[in-house]
């Protein structure tokens, strides 16, 4: 094989090499693994890296993950040998006595490649492309799972954005409205938005979820699983499941601030073995606690009040800040 004819194959190799990353970053994320996780595992993996983080326990711990990293690691091992290989042939039957037109053409290809590149770096192109690539393999993907698809778009603390392709309607909200499902109140969990038939639809307390919908939802990751993947579901798992997470329901808006009701499953760090003066909670945070409601029975708040586990909270202040404290 001539030096030429090498120096194409290697850029053909290394072109379908990031594709095939690509690729199998894309199926980390349709798995539910945010997209900078599933990228960076993805160059870990098919790299053979080795590279070891927190984040790998993401992988390791559930199967179709395992299987999608097997795979990857097998396909960078194997593209490795290509890449080495034709390398090793480049540089055996390149001489000193090459031609000029050997060197013009080695400038021609390298300059081309680096240009293409760098073209496909340009914002606008690189976010429609991945895009379309995305969509692409999650449609071929999607279209052969008979399960619902979930991919975690961003965490927020304890809860996350979630983007759910709905192949089966969960138990909870079968023949249901959104209302009736009661999927706020037991789980915690809010639909942000419904997309069907690629149109985004008005959602109401009497809006019905169905098949093939895109939802996005918002709530407690583990709760989301636990309704969206249809685990069992009884009384037992609600409470292990939600007695991590401080529910936060809003009662009226008042501008920037708000009215809340927090039931207190976690308590934060700020007010932990604190009283409210010593937290610091209505001077750093303009967070006013109103009432607190414990055991069925109002209990009065002072300066030396001290906020307990399965406690009841109505409070008012700004309401980002009140997220920030007992959800973030």
């Amino acid at each position: 094989m001539n030096f030429e004819l090498s120096l194409i194959l290697i850029l053909c190799v290394v072109t379908i090499y990031m594709v095939v990353i690509k690729i199998f970053s894309v199926l980390f994320q349709i798995t539910g693994l945010p997209k900078n996780i599933s990228k960076y595992q993805s160059i870990s993996l098919f790299t053979n890296c080795g590279f070891t983080t927190s984040e790998s326990e993401t992988i390791t711990k559930n199967k179709a993950r395992r299987r999608i990293s097997l795979a990857c690691m097998i396909t960078g091992s194997f593209f490795s040998v290509i890449i080495v290989s034709l390398i090793v042939n480049m540089i055996s039957s390149f001489t000193l006595e090459q031609g000029k037109n050997t060197y013009l053409f080695i400038i021609i290809v390298c300059c081309s490649f680096i240009l293409l590149l760098l073209f496909f770096q340009i914002k606008i192109i690189k976010k429609f492309v991945s895009g379309l690539f995305d969509k692409i393999v999650s449609f071929f993907i999607k279209k052969k799972n008979k399960e619902n698809i979930l991919t975690i778009v961003e965490h927020f603390g304890n809860n996350s954005i979630v983007e759910i392709y709905l192949h089966i309607i969960p138990d909870i909200l079968n023949n249901k409205t959104i209302h009736e499902s009661k999927l706020k109140n037991q789980f915690n969990i809010n639909i942000l938005s419904i997309k069907r038939n690629k149109k985004m639809i008005e959602i109401t307390r009497n809006t019905y979820v169905n098949k093939d919908d895109i939802l996005l939802v918002y709530g407690p990751v583990n709760n989301v699983e636990v309704v969206f993947n249809n685990e069992k579901i009884n009384k037992d798992s609600v409470s292990q499941v939600n007695q991590k997470f401080n529910i936060v329901d809003l009662i009226d808006n008042y501008g920037d601030k708000a009215m809340v009701e927090v039931k207190i499953n976690n308590v934060p760090v700020i007010l932990e073995n604190r009283t409210l003066m010593d937290s610091g909670l209505k001077e750093k945070f303009g967070i006013n606690i109103m009432f607190i409601k414990r055991n069925e029975e109002v209990v009065e708040v002072g300066k030396d009040t001290i906020v307990m586990k399965d406690d009841t909270l109505v409070i008012f202040g700004p309401y980002q800040a009140i997220r920030n404290v007992f959800i973030l």
